[in-house]
């Protein structure tokens, strides 16, 4: 189970991943959010983990992972009775690592719990899952030189004007489309405003 969030941005979101390639698939996508602090169970830190360089490492007590505790947390912060609403019914170990951020942050930024007020849940299957060693020689989002914007895929295509736009066009450089459907409705979409000044203007 994996979640992240921007307190900043108050983005929210959780993710569970199955299989034999399990291991591998969590530290792609750790690369992929390049977080500044990682929170993991107690009991890990004796296993010696390796995270993402520039990632400080947080041990959390285990009872914050377990699955009522943070159950009951999500429950209270988002004032439901149940997470259908998440579509993470079917995923305790998203559910886990979700609830246990929301203990995390009570105890440390509670002012930063008031900016999240909804969860996304998302797989990794649908879009394609990147090494490190791969974002960093397609020079993805940085440069290989020095590590900046300046030069890079994503600052060649970035002309948004919202930070929102910004971030989302971030997170689509950083996550390849799987699905055929939905690559052709995100191209029909620059399609139709490309094509049309009228409604450029309009939005």
């Amino acid at each position: 189970g994996l979640a992240y969030v921007d307190i900043t941005t108050g983005e929210f979101a959780a993710t569970q991943l199955d299989g034999e390639q399990t291991p591998v698939s969590v530290m792609e996508e750790l690369a992929r959010l390049a977080p500044r602090e990682v929170i993991f169970p107690q009991s890990w830190a004796e296993r010696g983990i390796t995270l993402p360089q520039g990632s400080h490492l947080t041990p959390f007590s285990d009872w914050h992972f377990e699955t009522g505790n943070a159950r009951q947390a999500m429950l209270a912060h988002f004032e439901v009775r149940d997470l259908s609403g998440f579509d993470l019914e079917d995923h305790p170990l998203a559910v886990n690592a979700a609830g246990a951020i929301l203990q995390y942050l009570a105890e440390t930024q509670r002012n930063a719990l008031k900016q999240l007020t909804t969860l996304r849940a998302y797989s990794t299957e649908s879009f394609m899952l990147l090494d490190r060693a791969t974002r960093r020689n397609l020079e993805l989002t940085a440069t290989i030189r020095d590590g900046s914007k300046r030069g890079s895929l994503l600052d060649v295509l970035d002309r948004t004007v919202t930070p929102m736009g910004a971030r989302l066009l971030r997170a689509w450089i950083g996550q390849p489309l799987l699905d055929l459907d939905r690559l052709k409705a995100r191209l029909d979409a620059v399609e139709a405003l490309h094509g049309s000044g009228t409604a450029r203007a309009a939005v």
